[in-house]
């Protein structure tokens, strides 16, 4: 394992990724622009940041077992905004992945905080997790075993630099029928939703590429929550009731779209706040 850094090499490398941190008065001061990380004494590989945004308190991943299978999905950390898509016009980014996948988080540039939650004002942030990832430690695996929704963001780049993880039903575990075609398994529900999040499960008869979005009533997008492959078999999905710039929606009646090729359906979801 490193060697563990000194509070001052840590702030040297914070320097690095934040240039206005060169202005600040001292080890304990920061300025609104600039973010300071601090060790903290007695609790090796735990640090103290804080921002414009607030605080908190991250430690480094456990160090990555070497030598196990190549992950099946990678979120990359880069200067400013996560990426498993590729696509740099993403403004969440967004993975959906099958139930026993292993998913690498990678850093490839900058100093980042990997915190679960939709950002600093969510009063869960952290609880789930909380990981700083620098130079000595820039890669680890998570494997999720079970269907969820995990949303994260990074402490040091708020607002731009969030994701949402969805891990769908394993597409080896069969409940029930296979889905002959493309559709709707399950209907959003709740429907009204009075805090705007609403659940719902789409049904893949074999392995393609679909879209997932959410329209407002004139057909314009909200939110995109799915661009890419999908196994065969039935992926639930949850819209939190927010756009892709993490926006609340205001009130008002949304679609739903599913689309694969020429084929495609549609659900209805209303929203009261």
């Amino acid at each position: 394992m490193p060697a563990f850094p000194t509070r001052h090499a840590l702030q040297a490398l914070a320097l690095l990724i934040f240039p206005s941190l060169a202005s600040a008065a001292g080890p304990g001061s920061h300025c609104a622009s600039a973010a300071h990380v601090q060790a903290i004494d007695g609790r090796p590989g735990w640090f103290r940041i804080e921002t414009a945004a607030g605080r908190t308190a991250a430690r480094w991943p456990a160090a990555a077992p070497g030598g196990g299978a190549a992950p099946a999905y990678v979120i990359r950390a880069l200067e400013n905004r996560w990426d498993s898509d590729g696509n740099p016009a993403t403004e969440t980014d967004t993975l959906v992945v099958t139930a026993g996948s292993t998913v690498r988080w990678l850093l490839v540039s900058g100093l980042h905080t990997l915190t679960s939650g939709r950002d600093s004002a969510d009063p869960d942030a952290g609880n789930r997790f909380d990981y700083l990832l620098d130079e000595q430690h820039a890669w680890f695996d998570s494997t999720f075993t079970s269907p969820d929704t995990v949303e994260f963001f990074c402490f040091f780049h708020e607002p731009g630099m969030r994701g949402v993880l969805i891990v769908s039903g394993s597409a080896s575990v069969r409940d029930g029928p296979q889905p002959t075609r493309l559709r709707f398994t399950r209907a959003p529900w709740p429907n009204p939703s009075l805090g705007g999040a609403t659940s719902f499960a789409v049904g893949v008869p074999r392995e393609q590429a679909v879209r997932v979005e959410v329209l407002d009533a004139e057909g314009r997008r909200v939110a995109l929550l799915h661009d890419g492959p999908l196994a065969a078999g039935d992926h639930p999905f949850r819209w939190r009731g927010a756009s892709d710039r993490g926006e609340r929606v205001r009130s008002g009646l949304y679609v739903v779209r599913l689309r694969a090729g020429e084929v495609t359906a549609m659900r209805t979801v209303s929203v009261l706040r």
